[in-house]
């Protein structure tokens, strides 16, 4: 999604050692334990209230807005150039790309595995963080989730987007932690695992979602690539010394 300026963060959130910005509280994690880092858009966060109220205010039928999507994505169109296009088909004036009362997420379109899984990763010792291409605004809701979050940014803050190279160093940079002691989760290929593998983070695929599907349906799982389908998977996972391929 697009970015917005990124505010100052919440004071609150400075003296929240659990859910700090920016920088978490310590170098590194024990033996056996991971730092852990969400995406967030169809990996943390279901995306198909935001697809409704972009179709509702181009006043055009949801199952158009979802093909044209599907189109956009066999063409690798990226999602302002969907919106522009969704936009020009519609004649509505204006910009949905840059309207954040369309774009935003609540805690209500979390899907249903997250907190189980995140609240498992936990007891388990592992630390988490969340960060993806996301405007500034989705780390409040992140940080208002009912679970302790080590480490929260987004592609605002770091002012760098998925695949560039600078987001993963910056996720290395600002957590202090050991690449090898690092797992990104996310549902596409080619924004989340192919560059996390590349900086020498672990990764691991999550199926689900518009994306994950047509990367899965063109060639499966790739050899090599360890893939789940629900996160309520990954604290048994990570209890294992090796994680299957999908």
């Amino acid at each position: 999604m697009p970015d917005t300026p990124v505010p100052p963060a919440p004071s609150a959130m400075q003296q929240a050692p659990e859910k700090r910005h920016g920088q978490t509280t310590g170098s590194n994690v024990s033996p056996g334990q991971k730092l852990v880092v969400f995406d967030v858009g169809e990996t943390l966060v279901s995306e198909t209230a935001i697809w409704h109220r972009i179709a509702r205010h181009l006043d055009l039928p949801p199952f158009t807005v979802s093909a044209a999507a599907g189109i956009a994505l066999a063409r690798n169109t990226g999602f302002e150039a969907i919106l522009k296009q969704l936009g020009d088909f519609s004649a509505i004036a204006g910009e949905p790309w840059r309207r954040p009362d369309l774009l935003s997420f609540t805690a209500d379109d979390l899907y249903d595995d997250v907190l189980p899984a995140l609240k498992g990763l936990r007891q388990n010792g592992h630390k988490i963080g969340i960060c993806g291409n996301q405007p500034a605004s989705s780390e409040q809701v992140l940080h208002d989730l009912p679970c302790d979050i080590d480490w929260i940014s987004s592609s605002a803050r770091l002012k760098c987007k998925k695949p560039d190279p600078a987001f993963f160093k910056a996720i290395i940079d600002q957590t202090g932690h050991d690449p090898a002691h690092i797992i990104y989760i996310g549902d596409r290929l080619d924004n989340d695992i192919y560059p996390a593998l590349h900086h020498g983070l672990e990764a691991i695929w999550l199926l689900r979602g518009p994306w994950s599907f047509a990367q899965w349906q063109e060639n499966g799982v790739p050899d090599g690539i360890r893939a789940i389908r629900s996160l309520c998977e990954l604290p048994g996972v990570l209890a294992n010394t090796t994680i299957p391929a999908g």
